[in-house]
């Protein structure tokens, strides 16, 4: 599945262990050149260049603020600028951000908003500016999460971000098609990363409802989105593809 010379956004890629810098060295394996996101931690986006320069790729690290407008223009303009290229193959929106609330009275509207912003608004910013300089097999995947099927009455603003960012990918996959371009979602389960909730009542109820009872990892994420991105899923678009151990399918009775 050879990336070689191809240039790649990861967006939220540089925690080093979780699901962004996961996609990000899975990618750089293949040859791809990336762009490390990061909206906060300089030091730890380069710990993430650094660890894809000793795979024998090419990285950078660029800041910009997914809850701004402006979001797309520094990512795109940057990525085009350090990589010498006129041309974006590979867009992966991994950033996001969760609000739990115990009930729809504890929901704030700037919460709301942020949780949207980030969630739904900033990769489409992105895929926007991003498309002109894509080519016929441009790749665009973006994280989901199994909550947007199943819901969850403390995630509220979370879970319905991802079930319009599904909805979004597949209007997105019917427009893009013909020019070649493929629009697919990842949605993971319970994943040991930062923003995972590990010991909470959720995490616990989606760890119970897993058919294969172990947690998962990033990196088993990561090589469903390297698979999307690469020559052999050229026919693959507008699918939500599950790394969830079964959550997402029902119990038997």
């Amino acid at each position: 599945m050879s990336l070689k010379g191809k240039t790649a956004i990861v967006t939220g890629s540089s925690k080093p262990t979780g699901i962004g810098a996961a996609v990000a060295f899975a990618l750089a394996e293949q040859g791809a050149n990336i762009v490390v996101h990061y909206s906060s931690s300089a030091e730890s986006a380069q710990a993430v260049v650094k660890q894809i320069e000793g795979l024998g790729a090419q990285a950078v690290a660029i800041k910009a603020d997914a809850s701004s407008k402006d979001f797309r223009t520094t990512l795109v303009e940057g990525t085009l600028k350090a990589f010498n290229t006129q041309t974006i193959d590979i867009i992966v929106n991994n950033a996001g951000t969760a609000a739990v609330h115990p009930s729809i009275a504890d929901v704030e509207v700037d919460s709301w908003d942020t949780v949207y912003h980030v969630n739904v608004r900033a990769p489409f910013l992105l895929i926007q500016a991003a498309v002109p300089h894509m080519k016929d097999s441009g790749r665009i995947i973006n994280i989901g999460s199994i909550v947007a099927r199943s819901g969850n009455k403390m995630l509220t603003a979370y879970a319905s971000s991802k079930a319009a960012v599904t909805s979004m990918s597949v209007s997105l996959a019917e427009e893009l098609g013909p020019k070649g371009i493929t629009v697919n979602v990842v949605a993971p389960g319970p994943i040991a990363t930062e923003m995972s909730m590990k010991g909470s009542p959720i995490y616990e109820k989606l760890m119970n409802n897993a058919h294969i009872k172990r947690e998962r990892t990033a990196r088993e994420v990561a090589s469903a989105v390297a698979w999307l991105a690469s020559p052999n899923a050229g026919y693959v678009t507008g699918q939500l593809i599950g790394v969830d151990g079964g959550v997402s399918f029902p119990i038997g009775v």
